[in-house]
């Protein structure tokens, strides 16, 4: 299904060449002082997994230009992707086996969406799935961010300051999902659309608030386990403050969650959507603010 440029490169015409080399990946501490200093009610223990920044080196890649629209994944549906085991890794197939999402209504916005828009309420392992069809995969963690803010470390995919005309965020009041290529001006400088706002994209990393301080500087694939009980409750519950939200005994524990990028529609863009920000949830969770990306390595 990829289809190719007659470029020498080969590049799938859906996707970006992101070079070999090195950018600078998280956040200093002043960056995240100055954070605290526009929005008193950030929780410095949510900004502080960015600590601490440091230079890593990708081998090249390559990146979807866009994050998968309804209409790619309705393509997968209806190619059977849902009964075909091969494309599903052993606790995604569990995962579907249990939740039978062909006969519920999981799957509906995907049918009855705008197709140009990001596919929502797809778990890890539906986009997991989704891109062992297509013949990619999900990007690392590492491989998202520098496709993300290039390789100066810029907070957001166009510059250091916020513009809310450059993408769906909180701001704008759109309070849904919009085409993939409404924002032209809000793209990395690879390419890449939606790198900010619009939906959180899965990426391939299990989620550990410590990992950047022990982490390899080249080619990182993540944790090899994920942290257990990294915080309490679900951000994206309380809407545009969700740094507000704080541990209860009644909140139940998130536990061996996978790593969200990007910020999505109801988010706040200061904070929410920059670059360097790591939210995360469980695998099988899903909502209409989560969506993903796939990638491919060269070789």
């Amino acid at each position: 299904m990829i289809k190719i440029h007659e470029g020498r490169q080969g590049i799938p015409e859906d996707m970006v060449l992101i070079p070999e080399g090195t950018f600078l990946m998280g956040s200093t501490k002043q960056d995240i002082d100055r954070l605290l200093e526009i929005d008193r009610n950030i929780e410095t223990d949510r900004l502080e997994n960015e600590l601490p920044r440091r230079e890593v080196y990708l081998s090249a890649y390559l990146i979807d230009k866009y994050p998968v629209t309804n209409a790619q994944y309705k393509r997968f549906i209806e190619s059977d992707g849902y009964t075909q085991k091969a494309f599903w890794s052993d606790a995604g197939w569990q995962c579907i086996l249990q939740s039978n999402p062909l006969q519920g209504n999981d799957l509906d916005s995907i049918f009855h969406g705008d197709p140009d828009s990001p596919v929502t309420n797809i778990s890890w392992y539906e986009a997991e799935a989704f891109a062992t069809w297509a013949g990619k995969r999900l990007p690392t963690e590492a491989e998202w961010e520098k496709a993300a803010r290039g390789t100066d470390g810029r907070i957001y995919p166009w510059g250091n300051e916020f513009d809310k005309t450059r993408l769906n965020c909180a701001e704008v009041k759109i309070e849904k999902p919009t085409p993939v290529a409404k924002y032209p001006q809000g793209q990395s400088v690879y390419g890449c659309f939606d790198m900010s706002g619009n939906v959180w994209e899965w990426t391939a990393d299990w989620y550990d608030s410590q990992y950047y301080s022990h982490a390899p500087n080249k080619d990182p694939q993540g944790p090899i386990i994920a942290e257990e009980n990294p915080y309490f409750g679900r951000p994206e519950n309380v809407g545009i403050s969700i740094y507000e939200l704080k541990p209860s005994p009644t909140s139940g524990a998130l536990s061996a969650c996978k790593v969200l990028r990007g910020g999505s529609w109801n988010g706040s863009g200061i904070v929410h959507v920059r670059c360097a920000n790591r939210d995360y949830d469980e695998p099988t969770y899903k909502n209409d603010t989560i969506g993903f990306r796939c990638a491919r390595s060269l070789g």
